[in-house]
């Protein structure tokens, strides 16, 4: 029995005696939306970054990250069953070492995602791009060809970057549709990303190599891409599978995000299963995909032209062949349609590169309002952010402030080239290795919340130490080990004034943002201690 002391108590600490919001999300749903969180946006990026680790063994180095991958996300599974909230991996995070600490990491890891939300939004209009412009090479049309300019164009972007973000927002208000919609949608990926998959199966690369030559007009084209590569720096490594290490720092980071369902845990059904199923068994099923895309890109159009072309593409060599294409950049569907001459394979294609893009952007609007959410109910930003409509049974307010952030960072990407040097990598290594080691001690030093909160089936222990414990640490290892190889890459995180600076003014703005918010809440004649000691009501 509650007494009513204990509700007044908690009422004081607390903003309201429960959420607002409504348990309505399938287990289906958070995976269908961990895929396109994780993967959207990522296939591209496959292809373009081959030659940051060129001629290694990659379904080796997916294997092997996949390791820590794995651990990493069982760590948010013990955050998204111990603490089933809004913002719970923050919730989490923030009592199981100390406030400061879970507040800070996760402002950084909202910054990282809230400027993800306007590249990917951005970007999503040179998908469109690609698609047209691949259509009218290959029919010779000029309307195609204006339209796929027009996508790629600073006006093009922004507009459709704004209406994507826009889109993805006013979804995001009707919750029930919003679950339907995003289910929907990852049947449609994985049925269209089989079809691709079996497409790849039937192309080599001597057929494709005739078919490119034919196509340009380029004699030889296909060992042109690759020679002009090599002679403008372009390197292989000698020995692919000693070598595989080297792809663990953009690995990691295609992996990465898969934190997100505990956001929303305070809204699921069936919460074990739920997350389970859209933490674990997602990132395996991504596992799976990126090997299958990886390998079978590579087995169609050869590993040393993919790597070639990537290199020429992201380093601006001139190269003949890659100039009369450079409209479609690393769009590997474009290289099946001119190999198979298969249109409606090629808009398959385009789907299964494009939809996950698309639809992972109203869990990632849900996502930043639930960490918000949680801060209002921590009291570290304004009351107003957790306001919730009865009847949409939404954080409208905060909604409408993440579709303006997404939409200011569609313009800062157009027109502040500066904004493209805030390389987000490093956030989420830094992120996910203080969310491990705060986890790894939490049974130490916060062995009470610990015994009472996480489930006793995760509680066990091996050489008399909690399971976690060693979990955080090792994982811990594995991200400084991983944040270390990736320092100094020239395009994952280059050292110079921007980058450092960046990082400092994210980081310093959210320790100025919980200092003052640590001062007005004990000016209010509550001892933000308490606070943290409890969880946050459903």
């Amino acid at each position: 029995m509650i007494h009513m002391g204990e509700v007044d108590k908690k009422t004081k600490v607390f903003l309201r005696e429960s959420s607002g919001l409504v348990r309505e999300v399938s287990p289906w749903s958070s995976m269908m939306a961990t895929f396109a969180l994780v993967t959207g946006g990522v296939p591209i990026l496959i292809i373009s970054w081959l030659w940051l680790a060129p001629g290694i063994n990659w379904p080796l180095s997916y294997v092997i990250t996949l390791v820590p991958t794995l651990s990493m996300a069982f760590l948010f599974y013990v955050a998204g069953v111990s603490m089933p909230r809004s913002g719970g991996d923050y919730v989490f995070n923030s009592r199981a070492l100390h406030p400061a600490v879970g507040f800070i990491n996760y402002f950084g890891l909202f910054i990282a995602f809230a400027l993800s939300l306007g590249l990917y939004s951005y970007l999503g209009a040179r998908w469109f791009a690609y698609l047209f412009s691949g259509l009218g090479m290959y029919y010779g049309s000029s309307s195609l060809l204006s339209l796929g300019d027009f996508f790629s164009s600073t006006v093009g972007s922004v507009v459709t970057g704004v209406a994507i973000v826009v889109t993805g927002a006013l979804i995001s208000f009707y919750t029930k549709a919003l679950w339907k919609f995003v289910l929907l949608s990852g049947v449609i990926s994985l049925v269209t990303t089989v079809a691709m998959f079996a497409l790849l199966t039937t192309i080599h690369p001597t057929q494709f190599a005739s078919s490119l030559s034919s196509f340009t007009g380029i004699q030889n084209a296909y060992h042109e891409v690759i020679a002009n590569a090599e002679g403008n720096g372009l390197s292989f490594v000698p020995n692919p599978v000693l070598s595989a290490f080297l792809g663990i720092p953009v690995i990691w980071y295609f992996y990465t995000w898969y934190n997100l369902p505990a956001s929303w845990s305070g809204e699921m059904k069936s919460v074990k299963k739920n997350v389970l199923y859209s933490v674990i068994l997602a990132i395996l099923l991504i596992g799976a995909y990126y090997v299958l895309f990886t390998q079978l890109n590579i087995d169609a159009f050869g590993e040393k032209f993919l790597t070639s072309w990537g290199y020429i593409s992201c380093n601006g060599v001139s190269d003949p062949v890659y100039s009369s294409l450079s409209s479609i950049s690393t769009f590997t569907p474009f290289f099946a349609l001119i190999t198979t001459g298969n249109v409606a394979m090629y808009l398959v294609m385009f789907i299964a590169f494009w939809l996950p893009n698309f639809y992972s952007n109203p869990p990632l609007v849900i996502s930043l309002t639930r960490y918000m959410f949680a801060w209002s109910f921590d009291r570290i930003f304004p009351e107003w952010f957790a306001d919730v409509n009865s009847k949409l049974h939404v954080p409208v307010k905060s909604t409408a402030l993440v579709a303006l952030l997404g939409v200011a960072g569609v313009l800062m990407y157009a027109f502040v080239p500066f904004i493209s040097i805030v390389d987000v990598t490093v956030i989420f290594e830094v992120s996910y290795a203080v969310f491990a080691f705060s986890i790894a001690l939490m049974p130490f030093l916060r062995k009470s919340l610990y015994e009472g909160t996480v489930p006793a089936s995760v509680r066990r222990k091996f050489l008399g130490i909690p399971a976690v414990t060693w979990l955080g640490f090792l994982t811990f290892g594995f991200l400084v080990y991983a944040l270390a190889i990736t320092w100094g890459n020239p395009v994952l995180l280059p050292i110079n004034f921007p980058t450092i600076a960046s990082l400092a003014a994210i980081y310093g703005l959210g320790v100025l943002i919980y200092v003052g918010s640590y001062v007005s809440t004990k000016k209010k004649g509550i001892e933000p201690q308490l606070i943290f000691k409890e969880i946050p009501p459903e």
